[in-house]
């Protein structure tokens, strides 16, 4: 009986796990947000998402599986099945959660912990390919007031709402530039010149 209940156990929570690593095909808790129309808005929270560290949480930035069929050119990409689509969208889904895992991997090897952060800043590249508007977003962490690490990702406007696509990944540090100190300049006086008081 001992030996049943630690199979069950087991089954169970490697079924869990495997729900993270696919795409979710009906779950649109935060995808149909009227938030996500707002790119501030995307970049603050996919910040509170990655302070969380789980990749699970990325979900509502992702877009759902409707709204991806729906970007499909089906006269350059020919008569594909249902599973052929839903295989291409859920690896698009792992190649994010590949990524993010580098991130995060990259952050913890520079001994950075999130409760330590700030989002101090970001800045957006915006640009238009092929009729979608895609915007580059940097973020901008601070540790401890100290030291400033870069991250970025891909986002791409679709039907109205923005979601993180591609290319999540730790940039660099911010190297602060220190300002040379003044030197003081010493005058020197010749020797035929006498100074007076």
């Amino acid at each position: 009986m001992k030996y049943f209940l630690f199979l069950f156990l087991v089954f169970s929570s490697s079924a869990i796990f495997a729900q993270q690593l696919e795409a979710d095909t009906t779950d649109n808790k935060g995808r149909d947000s009227d938030s996500l129309k707002n790119i501030i808005w995307v970049v603050d929270s996919a910040y509170g998402a990655f302070r969380t560290e789980k990749f699970i949480n990325i979900r509502p930035f992702f877009q759902s599986y409707k709204s991806y069929k729906g970007l499909i050119d089906t006269s350059q990409a020919g008569k594909q099945s249902e599973v052929t689509q839903f295989l291409m969208y859920n690896a698009r889904w792992n190649n994010l959660r590949i990524q993010h895992t580098k991130m995060i991997k990259k952050l913890h090897n520079l001994n950075v912990k999130w409760e330590n952060t700030v989002l101090d800043s970001f800045y957006l590249e915006k640009g238009n390919d092929h009729g979608y508007d895609f915007a580059y977003i940097y973020w901008v962490l601070k540790v401890k007031k100290k030291k400033s690490y870069i991250l970025s990702a891909v986002a791409v406007k679709v039907t109205e709402k923005w979601y993180i696509m591609d290319e999540l990944k730790y940039v660099g540090m911010v190297r602060e530039i220190k300002k040379p100190k003044k030197k003081r300049r010493n005058i020197r006086i010749p020797d035929n010149i006498k100074v007076t008081r």
